[in-house]
């Protein structure tokens, strides 16, 4: 048992039964083959249909959609974020689950079609399980503790619904069989290595939500510092979308994690920051945000129906305006080290000033919030343009349309010459 030194739960001696025999568990992994030691131990061994879909209804097999692809955005209150298999598919309205694409997968195993499912995952979080390793059958005996699914989560599902769906009618079935064999990799990992495990998975090879993934991971400083802002700044707690890439009208949330992320890529000096670092420039995002906040109340927290209003008349808290902010912030940081923190920070109240919604701006013969979506400016420089119902104003989110946004805000509030095109840009 040298190789499993170190993680919490495995026991040196077996569970007994009636006479003395060996207590053999809940589940037993028979013919499990061990890679690695410690940190990197990975078992591996083959399990049957039957077996997959008897161990989730006896409630050994469970996902944590904290480490999943998570809650829908907006669900109020919160679902239970750890299901059990035996409930069958997570409810789609409330969590991210693609039920479709179960459904395919449990389809074409009734009908004996040919796939590519394995290797399916399992995992065990040291110190919330006990087992029993019998080297003699080369099995694990599993006496407690939940199996959590860091990855493979809709293919287990599916196999578990064929089976069950098999078992209610066999002769309509006939070349499924609850003999059909699959691998199991069982992993031994903490909660946050599992975050890890999905990001790997999940995020490195082929995208995934990258809000989720990078939610996830605490390999990635970028998110660690994102992820560390949200923590320190009251405008942005329970404020940011943590599960998927978009905001729908349905989510009152102000910015995607994976656009904050974006946010700090142009903020910070580099991708790759120590921990003095990453505290340090969460600390001025942090204190900028707030304060351009204060000016912007509706970069806090709204309700569902004033975030709607907000996103369908004016830009300030779009995606791309947002790329505009971080721009700002980098001026904002070098101002603190330049004047000092308390002179600094004065400078840029006032600053800052000149983006609030009580000054009226004049461009042409239009008139109003500078941040209007109907403000002729951003039109001109290629960030709003009409759909194809002219009465509708699509807002553009690309590399260009995020420089102009950085690059008006820089002029605006002084950090840049006055431009040509602000030149009838005018408070009043």
């Amino acid at each position: 048992m040298k190789f499993a030194q170190g993680i919490p739960g495995f026991l040196a001696q077996p569970k007994r039964a009636a006479k003395g025999k060996i207590y053999r568990g809940r589940f037993a992994c028979q013919n499990l083959q061990w890679t690695g030691s410690q940190a990197d131990l990975m078992g591996t061994f083959t399990i049957t249909a039957e077996e997959l879909a008897d161990a989730a209804a006896n409630d050994l097999l469970w996902t944590d959609q904290d480490v999943q692809r998570g809650i829908q955005p907006g669900v109020d209150p919160p679902p239970p974020r750890e299901l059990s298999l035996a409930e069958g598919y997570p409810d789609p309205k409330r969590y991210v689950f693609q039920t479709e694409n179960a459904d395919n997968i449990a389809e074409k195993l009734l009908h004996g079609e040919k796939l590519f499912l394995n290797p399916l995952v399992w995992n065990l979080r040291p110190s919330h399980f006990q087992v029993y390793w019998d080297h003699r059958e080369d099995s694990l005996f599993i006496y407690s503790g939940r199996v959590y699914l860091p990855d493979s989560h809709h293919r287990q599902q599916a196999i578990i619904k064929a089976v069950n769906v098999w078992r209610a009618s066999p002769k309509e079935y006939p070349r499924f069989s609850g003999g059909r064999e699959f691998k199991i990799e069982l992993y031994f990992l903490s909660r946050e290595d599992e975050g890890n495990y999905f990001f790997d998975k999940n995020q490195r090879p082929k995208p995934t939500a990258k809000s989720k993934a990078y939610d996830l991971t605490t390999l990635d400083d970028l998110s660690l510092l994102a992820k560390k802002v949200i923590d320190d700044t009251p405008a942005l707690q329970d404020n940011v979308n943590r599960v998927t890439d978009r905001l729908t009208a349905k989510n009152p949330q102000v910015v995607t994690l994976s656009t904050l992320r974006e946010m700090m890529k142009s903020f910070a000096p580099n991708e790759e920051l120590d921990p003095s670092e990453l505290d340090g420039l969460a600390a001025i995002a942090s204190e900028f945000y707030s304060l351009l906040a204060n000016v912007r109340p509706e970069l806090g927290k709204l309700d569902r129906p004033q975030r709607r209003q907000t996103r369908d008349t004016s830009l300030s808290d779009a995606a791309v305006m947002m790329q505009g902010y971080a721009s700002v912030m980098k001026e904002y940081s070098d101002d603190l080290a330049k004047y000092g923190t308390e002179r600094g920070r004065n400078l840029w109240k006032k600053k800052l000033t000149r983006l609030s919604a009580n000054n009226k701006y004049s461009y042409g013969t239009w008139s109003g919030d500078l941040f209007a979506k109907r403000n002729p400016l951003w039109r001109d420089i290629g960030i709003v343009k009409r759909g194809k119902d002219e009465s509708k104003l699509t807002v553009l989110n690309t590399g260009a349309a995020r420089s102009q946004c950085g690059r008006i805000l820089r002029q605006l509030l002084a950090v840049e010459p006055t431009p040509k095109d602000l030149k009838f840009l005018r408070s009043s």
